[in-house]
């Protein structure tokens, strides 16, 4: 793509693209041959091996300029554990890597990576790990890891074109704790998630602190969610998310609502970010969707965007379908957010101001 269209939201990627090429090759490969020595005890020690390459050739308009782009989007690569420790008690174990097919990079351990326990009081993890608050964007987006994924308007972060580059509602704690209670009523799950280094290693110095809490019920068709998150930084933000998704005989339907709070130096600012979202399966391997979101600054005029995104599934098989998408970031007049980045699809693009950034999208995903 030309350079002046696409745009890295890491300066230093060049450099850890450069020691990824090096290290990840043979980091692969040792687990790889780890994974054939102990083949025989595999099924006893619970090991699974699981991938999925997920990449996409993409023609994207900026609202300036406009080109062909192939993207990797959230491929990645990892290995689960588990051993009865006792009669009841169990040890979990899962590291998941980031591969980038479009030009051969990755970070190990860069997805949710943890070890923990599990039992009848509920399941404990240390690590890396999705919020719960961004669990429930993932269970309602139709396009998540596509072109106009749900993040581009949720996460609220420099990456989706928004101006608080300092937050992200949509990302993983570092340094975490998990805990997840055992079902209870007929299909509730209450998630607490904690860190008290949100984004470092230790340091006693400074209070980077975060949490996230969920209520989820789901059983049978229904899935629904209220999630919290606050942290406790110099920002202090918060945010307030809600998701429902309810699957009838062939049509999905889903929805989400969030309140977010941005806070730091230079101001304070409410954003509202809702919308639904609709799949139906056509045949045995057609399956169409949709969706439309809006985000609404309640402090700001004219610096909303409306995202809408329509599409299908080829499933060829269990493993392996194509992926079809057209996305639209309709901007106001002084917004700029994205249809790509995010946190999902591998690039950001980035929006030129009061434009509608737009894009089509054929992918190939094999998942293992």
């Amino acid at each position: 793509m030309s350079s002046n269209l696409l745009s890295r939201s890491n300066g230093s990627l060049g450099n850890q693209h450069s020691f990824a090429r090096k290290t990840l090759p043979a980091t692969i490969g040792i687990v790889l041959s780890l994974l054939a020595a102990h083949q025989a005890s595999a099924n006893t020690a619970g090991l699974n091996f699981y991938g999925r390459a997920n990449v996409s050739a993409d023609f994207l308009d900026n609202g300036t300029d406009s080109d062909l782009n192939v993207s990797s989007n959230s491929s990645r690569i990892g290995v689960r554990a588990s051993t009865d420790i006792a009669e009841g008690l169990k040890g979990l174990l899962q590291v998941e890597t980031q591969i980038n097919y479009d030009n051969g990079s990755g970070n190990l351990a860069n997805r949710d990576t943890f070890i923990g326990l599990e039992g009848g009081f509920g399941r404990v993890r240390l690590g890396q790990i999705d919020t719960p608050l961004k669990q429930i964007r993932s269970a309602v987006d139709f396009f998540g890891d596509q072109i106009g994924d749900l993040r581009n308007v949720t996460r609220l972060n420099g990456s989706t074109g928004a101006p608080y580059t300092s937050q992200d509602f949509d990302a993983r704690f570092r340094n975490g704790v998990y805990y997840n209670t055992p079902a209870f009523g007929g299909g509730f799950v209450f998630n607490l998630h904690y860190t008290p280094q949100v984004n470092e290693g230790a340091n006693l110095e400074e209070d980077t602190a975060a949490y996230s809490t969920s209520l989820t019920y789901e059983a049978g068709n229904l899935y629904f969610s209220v999630a919290t998150e606050q942290w406790e930084t110099t920002n202090d933000s918060n945010a307030l998310r809600v998701g429902a998704r309810y699957k009838f005989t062939n049509l999905t339907l889903s929805g989400l609502f969030q309140q977010a709070t941005i806070k730091n130096q230079a101001l304070e600012e409410d954003v509202q970010t809702f919308g639904i979202g609709a799949s139906y399966k056509l045949s045995s391997t057609w399956v169409a969707k949709g969706q439309i979101y809006t985000l609404d600054p309640k402090d700001r005029d004219d610096s909303g965007t409306t995202l809408a995104v329509v599409g299908a599934d080829y499933i060829l098989s269990n493993q392996f379908r194509l992926l079809f998408a057209y996305a639209q970031a309709d901007n106001d007049e002084l917004a700029r957010y994205r249809i790509t980045g995010g946190g999902g699809y591998g690039d950001a693009v980035a929006t030129t101001v009061g434009e509608t950034a737009s894009g089509f999208s054929l992918g190939l995903r094999y998942d293992f």
